[in-house]
């Protein structure tokens, strides 16, 4: 009997994940948004707000691209991780040597080479690549386009934006932020956001209030 696959986030992120399912062959049951004036996306009905997960029986994927959004839902609904639902879409190419956390999500030609590790609610984006004994935090988000070299590590909550490169050997440090397009030659300070070719620090505070 096939059990229950629900999206939580019927957002752009959420679809995005809701046709790497649909590739796998395995058709979300539904969405869970709290934004009533949806019905339906891709004929995949909205079915409730996101706390009506609480009361469901089947596997759940938090599909919310914002990092700190994502961990505060998964906080609420405080669901056993063997509830998650890890995906991996296809066409990814992955090393049978690397680690995936629960609840991640792997998306279209993404590469991730021997020795990795992915923690817990990840998002690797579109086209990829992590290369080899890379460590990477839970609720971490790799953006689209994005490709790190070997043993790279990146703390909890770090975003690496669109096209970014991150040199081998590099630490991107917990809730940092990095910019579209930026090269990273060094480590990386938390809660800072780096943009440039090289990274160079646009602003920093070594506190979790600064978290976007």
């Amino acid at each position: 009997m096939r059990e229950d696959i629900y999206i939580i986030g019927a957002g752009g992120h959420g679809q995005v994940v809701a046709d790497a399912l649909i590739a796998l062959g395995m058709k979300p049951s539904g969405f869970l948004d709290d934004n009533e004036n949806l019905n339906s996306v891709f004929g995949i009905p909205i079915i409730g707000p996101i706390k009506l997960a609480l009361k469901l029986e089947g596997k759940f994927v938090v599909a919310i691209g914002n990092n700190k959004k994502r961990k505060e839902m998964v906080e609420m609904l405080d669901l056993d991780n063997n509830k998650y639902l890890t995906v991996i879409h296809p066409s990814a190419i992955i090393s049978k040597n690397v680690k995936i956390g629960h609840g991640s999500m792997i998306l279209g030609g993404v590469v991730i080479n021997t020795g990795t590790e992915i923690g817990n609610h990840v998002i690797i984006n579109t086209s990829s690549s992590v290369d080899h004994h890379n460590k990477v935090g839970d609720f971490v988000h790799i953006a689209p386009g994005t490709h790190t070299g070997g043993n790279v590590h990146i703390e909890e909550g770090a975003f690496l934006g669109i096209g970014v490169s991150v040199l081998p050997g590099k630490k991107i440090s917990k809730w940092s932020q990095v910019g579209a397009g930026a090269v990273v030659i060094g480590d990386i300070l938390p809660y800072a956001t780096y943009v440039g070719v090289p990274a160079k620090l646009l602003k920093g505070d070594k506190n979790e209030s600064s978290i976007v």
